[in-house]
């Protein structure tokens, strides 16, 4: 078994890219760097490191080394993580999701769930699985389901979305000029009707208009250049930060439903709990 004191030291010497900025890091003199290398090189029997005043270069068999211990390093970091992890979850999280939520917002949410409890596995399900074998449902809208829930974004408004050149393609200054796009639907057309209506007091008509069976799908669509559709502070804010989707008009109209975040059942798994913090915690940050 190699010296792990000395392969340490040999992957610092490479990280930091001397034996000065090796021993600064490790709390060590450079002489105690150089007999732990030289030590090394000679139970391997290889040259790691090509000395010189000026700089430190490794040799092949060094570069191949420092590959394979910055890998191993890394998995013992993550190991120790595991077990210093707020609270140690491991297992599984089940998740029913509505679509367009799924689409958007859920997957930065997992990362950073994933993130800090390592040893959880999560499975997602459509929202049409919504049942007491779920952690956590996240539902657009009320669901008639016992457990403890908790309404998000009851402020989420409605306005029209599209790809920044079809603003400037199709002239989109006024809601009279809404005459000329595609509108893009995620039903049969409540979500247009209503701002519509709050847009003009006259009937408004469409070029053409393509409907979807939700919000996830209309407005990847809208992300592809396809038309027009109704976007919402939660499932849009990444694309309005990116630039992939722009707002149109001044309209807007307070959202019918908010989401709920329910955790069916009489008893809450704590890493159901923990999921909730970080949604939360994810969604104000925007």
């Amino acid at each position: 078994m190699l010296n792990l004191t000395a392969l340490n030291t040999f992957h610092q010497v490479a990280r930091s890219g001397g034996i000065a900025g090796a021993a600064s890091h490790l709390n060590v003199t450079d002489g105690a760097i150089r007999y732990q290398i030289r030590r090394l090189e000679e139970e391997l029997g290889e040259r790691l490191i090509v000395r010189s005043k000026r700089s430190l270069t490794l040799t092949s068999a060094g570069l191949s080394l420092f590959e394979r211990l910055n890998h191993a390093f890394q998995d013992m970091e993550r190991a120790c993580q595991s077990l210093t992890s707020a609270s140690g979850l491991d297992g599984e999280l089940n998740i029913a999701c509505a679509p367009a939520f799924a689409g958007s917002r859920l997957p930065s949410v997992i990362k950073a769930y994933c993130q800090q409890y390592p040893l959880m596995t999560v499975r997602v399900f459509p929202i049409g699985m919504a049942d007491d074998s779920m952690d956590v449902v996240i539902s657009y809208g009320e669901r008639p389901m016992p457990g403890m829930r908790e309404a998000i974004l009851r402020d989420e408004m409605y306005f029209p979305v599209c790809r920044p050149e079809l603003k400037y393609e199709w002239n989109i200054n006024d809601p009279a000029d809404l005459v000329h796009c595609i509108a893009l639907h995620a039903d049969q057309g409540a979500d247009w009707m209503r701002l519509v209506s709050a847009a003009s007091p006259k009937a408004l008509q469409f070029a053409q208009q393509i409907y979807f069976p939700n919000a996830a799908v209309s407005l990847q669509a809208a992300r592809r250049g396809c038309g027009i559709a109704v976007g919402t502070s939660i499932l849009c804010a990444d694309d309005l930060r990116s630039g992939t989707l722009v707002r149109l008009l001044n309209i807007e109209v307070p959202a019918p439903n908010p989401y709920f975040i329910i955790q069916p059942g009489q008893t809450q798994k704590d890493s159901a709990e923990r999921f909730v913090e970080t949604l939360m915690a994810e969604l104000e940050n925007g």
